[in-house]
């Protein structure tokens, strides 16, 4: 099912007082965004919810919200922005254990993702789509912003890519 960017913001703010499974209460204190690094894995919050509290998803209907859960169990869901657009809509990255380089909104226990990257086989690797065509790189699947040709999905060890650059 499609969902659209208003109703998906609108579920992910609802249902940010479900990420308070760290085992704190959300609170609005005003804390200052700031960036971290996190590694895990992509995960659907209210399946997650399910698993541990039996909440009953109903995710086909209303769409996935998803969050990096990182090694120690903690959940920061990803706001729906165009850098996080290729957890939305390519299984490829939800598939893989991720650094995610992001901007934390502590009172939220949200991020919005600066850089998305993959662990793979003990190696870092950029995660970005390509257009041969216009020779770019974006973040996000689909046509080329430029040519409207498909880009390429890439995934290149972060030491071959500096080299490459």
């Amino acid at each position: 099912m499609k969902i659209n960017r208003r109703d998906f913001a609108s579920a992910v703010l609802a249902s940010t007082g479900a990420i308070a499974v760290r085992g704190q209460e959300p609170k609005l204190s005003g804390a200052s965004p700031r960036e971290v690094v996190l590694r895990g894995r992509v995960v659907c919050v209210t399946e997650e919810l399910q698993q541990r509290y039996h909440v009953a998803a109903d995710c086909d209907r209303r769409g996935h919200l998803y969050a990096v859960k990182t090694t120690d169990g903690e959940l920061f869901a990803f706001l729906p922005t165009d850098a996080a657009a290729a957890i939305y809509l390519d299984e490829r990255c939800r598939e893989r254990e991720l650094q995610v380089t992001s901007r934390l909104f502590p009172d939220l226990g949200m991020i919005e993702v600066i850089r998305l990257q993959s662990w793979k086989q003990g190696r870092l690797h950029n995660l970005f789509y390509f257009c041969e065509v216009c020779n770019i790189r974006t973040h996000k699947p689909g046509p080329c912003d430029c040519c409207q040709d498909p880009v390429e999905f890439r995934e290149i060890a972060v030491a071959e890519d500096e080299e490459e650059r």
